[in-house]
C-alpha cells in the first residue's frame, strides 16, 4: 500500500519541482537583467546627480496615485459605456421588433379577414362558370339546374362511406307464424266459399264440403299455436 502512494506522490512531486524552478528561473532572470541594472542605475544616478535624481524620485512616487486613479478611472467609464451601450441596443432593438412584429399581426389579422370574401367570390365565380358551362352543354334548364346542383353538393358534402353490417340469421317468431297461419287460414276460406257455391249448383258437392272442412281445421291447428 505505501508503494501505491508512493508511486501516486512521485509524479507530482516531479511537477511541483517541474514548477519551482521554472519559477526560480524566471526570477533569477528578472532579478540579473532587469532589477540588479535599475538599482545600479538608480544608485549611480544618486551618486553623479543627487539633485536630479531626488527630483525625478519624488516626482515618480508622487505620479504614482494619480496615474493608478486615472487607470481605474479609464477602466470605468469604458466598461460603464460599453454596458450602457449593450443595454441601450436591447433595449432599441426590443422596441423595434416589438413595434414591427405589432405591424406584423395586425396585418396578418387584415390578411385574414380578407381572405374569406376573396374565397366566397372564388367559390361563387367557379360554380357560375361551372352553372354556364353545364347549361351550354345540356341546353336544358331543369337538367342543368338539376346536374350543377348535384355536382356541388358532391364537392362539398362528401358522404361517409356506408358500414357494413353483419348479416344475421332469419328468427322465426311466434308473431311471423301467426300471420302467415292467418294468411293460409284467408286463403283457404275463400277457396271453401267458392266450392260452397259450387256445391249449391250442384247436389253432388255436399260430400266433397266434409274433407275440405276437415283440411281447414288442420291447417288452423298447424297455423295457429
Amino acid at each position: 500500500m505505501h508503494e501505491g502512494e508512493d508511486a501516486q506522490e512521485d509524479p507530482l512531486a516531479a511537477y511541483f519541482e517541474k514548477s519551482a524552478t521554472a519559477v526560480r528561473h524566471s526570477f533569477g532572470r528578472f532579478e540579473r537583467e532587469l532589477a540588479r541594472p535599475t538599482v545600479r542605475y538608480v544608485l549611480e544616478s544618486f551618486k553623479e546627480h543627487p539633485i536630479r535624481s531626488t527630483f525625478l524620485a519624488n516626482y515618480a512616487v508622487l505620479s504614482v496615485l494619480p496615474i493608478l486613479s486615472f487607470l481605474g478611472f479609464s477602466i470605468f467609464v469604458f466598461s460603464s459605456l460599453v454596458f450602457f451601450a449593450l443595454s441601450a441596443a436591447i433595449l432599441a432593438s426590443s422596441a423595434i421588433v416589438l413595434f414591427i412584429g405589432f405591424w406584423l399581426t395586425c396585418t396578418l389579422i387584415f390578411l385574414l379577414l380578407l381572405s374569406i370574401p376573396l374565397t366566397a367570390s372564388t367559390l361563387s365565380t367557379y360554380l357560375l362558370l361551372r352553372l354556364v358551362f353545364i347549361a351550354r352543354r345540356e341546353r336544358f334548364a331543369r337538367a342543368t339546374i338539376s346536374q350543377w346542383a348535384q355536382e356541388t353538393k358532391g364537392q362539398f358534402y362528401k358522404a361517409a362511406p356506408p358500414v357494413e353490417e353483419e348479416e344475421k340469421p332469419p328468427v322465426e317468431s311466434e308473431g311471423e307464424t301467426l300471420i302467415v297461419g292467418s294468411i293460409t287460414l284467408d286463403a283457404i276460406a275463400s277457396t271453401e266459399k267458392q266450392e260452397r257455391a259450387h256445391a249449391s249448383e250442384d247436389t253432388v258437392g255436399a260430400v266433397d264440403v266434409v274433407p275440405t272442412t276437415a283440411t281447414t281445421e288442420g291447417v288452423k291447428v298447424e297455423g295457429v299455436p
